[in-house]
């Protein structure tokens, strides 16, 4: 597990807890949701993102990635979702918070 006290910490709007690790994911690129949750993860857990289970033990990420990129512009707020006991956010705006 990544050392904490040495890193700070941001909160997020949406939540009190801290957030121990963000991404962003673009649209019409390799940079998706999906990928920019395994990243932000394995970067909270201090871990190479292959190392890490798989998503789909948490969630749908073929649905994740459609719900954000299907449309021309993304009309979803947010999903949260829990995943390796972290709080993840993904929002509409390109962003994903890790939360303890």
């Amino acid at each position: 597990m990544a050392n904490m006290s040495a890193r700070p910490t941001t909160r997020d709007a949406s939540n009190d807890a801290p957030v121990l690790a963000d991404a962003s994911w673009e649209r019409d690129s390799e940079n998706t949701p999906v990928y920019a949750v395994v990243t932000a993860v394995a970067e909270a857990r201090d871990a190479d993102p292959v190392e890490l289970p798989p998503l789909a033990d948490s969630i749908n990420p073929d649905a994740l990635n459609d719900l954000f990129l299907s449309r021309g512009e993304t009309t979803v707020g947010q999903v949260d979702f829990q995943y390796l006991g972290y709080r993840v956010v993904v929002h509409g705006n390109g962003s994903v918070t890790v939360h303890s």
